[in-house]
């Protein structure tokens, strides 16, 4: 599911959200953040209880020997990213697979054709089966004997980018992790500027790491970024500058370099065309308005969310955008709300599908005015204004505004919401699958209703309503005498 949008009254302190989870900070003025960076899910982190010390009556485990400790502690000079792998100071793993080769070569070649026709459009421009498969098998036997290193990774190829575009494919084989993870820091070595980047980004992100310290990848980072202006450097060398609480230079670097050039679309860019490496960095508005928040304040994130929505159609920005009216008094909130919050669903934006639909969905139920009440209003307000010699022709120009210009009523506020609901289920909202299946049900339509409810079922129903309630509605599907509506807690708009 898309990324959880953010309330406007949280936006003010989105420079620690973005902040690592718990480096080690020196004291140059910065702020000590160890806030969660925002994800593209809807998992919540779980939090560590402020005392964790053992009761005293607990039993208490045997010591290990001495030896033991040793062995398993982590030197000094090794940090431990969240995947579990072992990396040097700079973000290395020097290591290689110690498992057997051939299951994973024989795991290759039997889905090496399914594999190379499912991802077509992340594998380099001319690399046929043929070659896809010899990278391959070449990628999975270096992992399982050596370490990485440049010259391993050229022996392959000269081309290091294509060996790490295949290589990011090779991690979906059972043991594919590893060979990944060797093939990430050969290409970094070897210059690959992706894996520059990604190998960066992950090392930044590990628990321990002092991102004051400008280690060689850190330098090259800031090289593609300024010298060569590759993209998604830029976006890294932003993110870290946000980090350092140097905001001013990446707010210059980001309004210079990137927002002038992005453009909107309605389907989702493949991971090599992604500016946000599928959720690594955050939408560049987004980490443009912490960036000036220090600066502006609130007025200036919301003036760049506004910007970025009207000006530029950014579907993040249109969805905080139609949030951040709902926390005002505008007396047009809830058209502007569906303008915008409509105009990110159709650029492809998840969640504001999910919220439209809700939207709509409460709108067929009376909680907000439909097109034809705001229309009979209007038509009243200008009514009262009209001098008296135009009052006799009131009802014939009523009857002709009401013939020629028929808007949405309940029932078709209704089947739009039923549209939005599939299609964010159809992108990954478990949540909109569910209520779908409940509105089939409120239709008659019991044989729909039920294979939805399994569709949704088979996705996870939704972790917000309570155990109980659904095992009841389970249990009472078939009865139609049986009709508590739509659960309150998943009718949310934002």
């Amino acid at each position: 599911m898309a990324r959880p949008l953010i309330l406007p009254l949280q936006w003010c302190r989105l420079h620690q959200v973005l902040s690592p989870k718990a480096h080690v900070l020196r004291h140059h003025g910065a702020q000590v953040c160890t806030t969660r960076a925002v994800t593209n899910s809807n998992t919540t982190t779980s939090k560590r209880p402020f005392h964790t010390t053992q009761n005293r009556s607990a039993v208490r485990p045997s010591r290990r020997a001495p030896s033991v400790r040793r062995q398993n502690a982590i030197p000094e000079h090794v940090l431990v990213t969240e995947d579990g792998f072992r990396i040097d100071r700079d973000g290395f793993w020097n290591r290689h697979s110690t498992a057997h080769v051939e299951p994973t070569l024989a795991e290759f070649r039997q889905f090496a054709r399914k594999m190379y026709e499912a991802y077509e459009s992340n594998i380099p421009p001319g690399v046929n089966l043929a070659t896809f498969v010899s990278v391959g098998e070449q990628l999975i036997r270096l992992s399982h004997s050596q370490v990485p290193t440049a010259s391993l990774v050229r022996s392959i190829s000269i081309d290091v980018d294509a060996i790490y575009r295949i290589s990011i494919l090779l991690a979906d084989l059972q043991k594919g992790h590893h060979v990944y993870q060797w093939a990430l820091t050969g290409c970094a070595k070897a210059h690959s500027r992706r894996a520059i980047v990604h190998l960066v980004n992950r090392y930044i992100s590990t628990p321990g790491v002092d991102i004051y310290r400008n280690t060689e990848g850190i330098a090259q980072v800031k090289d593609l970024a300024l010298k060569d202006e590759f993209p998604h450097a830029i976006m890294l060398y932003a993110k870290l500058l946000i980090w350092r609480g140097e905001n001013a230079e990446a707010a210059q670097l980001l309004e210079r370099k990137i927002l002038p050039y992005l453009q909107p679309s309605s389907k989702r860019p493949s991971l090599w065309e992604d500016i946000t490496l599928a959720g690594a960095f955050e939408s560049p508005w987004r980490m443009y308005a912490v960036a000036i928040e220090k600066e502006q304040g609130l007025a200036g994130i919301l003036k760049a969310t506004a910007r970025a929505a009207t000006e530029f159609h950014d579907p993040i920005a249109m969805a905080d955008f139609a949030i951040s009216v709902l926390e005002t008094e505008a007396p047009n909130k809830y058209e502007t709300y569906e303008a915008f919050m409509g105009g990110a669903a159709m650029w492809g934006n998840i969640a504001a599908s999910f919220y439209i639909a809700n939207f709509y969905y409460l709108t067929s139920q009376g909680q907000f005015t439909t097109e034809a009440e705001r229309k009979a209003k209007e038509r009243e307000d200008a009514n009262a204004a009209r001098s008296a010699w135009l009052k006799p022709f009131e009802s014939i120009a009523s009857g002709v505004v009401t013939f020629f210009n028929q808007p949405k009523d309940h029932k078709t506020y209704r089947k739009l919401a039923m549209d939005w609901y599939e299609l964010a289920f159809d992108g990954g909202n478990n949540e909109a699958g569910y209520i779908l299946a409940l509105l089939l049900r409120e239709d008659g339509e019991m044989e729909k209703s039920r294979e939805m409810y399994k569709l949704a079922a088979r996705k996870g129903l939704p972790a917000s309503l309570s155990k109980k309630s659904l095992a009841e509605m389970k249990d009472k599907w078939e009865d139609r005498t049986f009709n508590p509506g739509l659960p309150p807690k998943l009718l949310k708009l934002a």
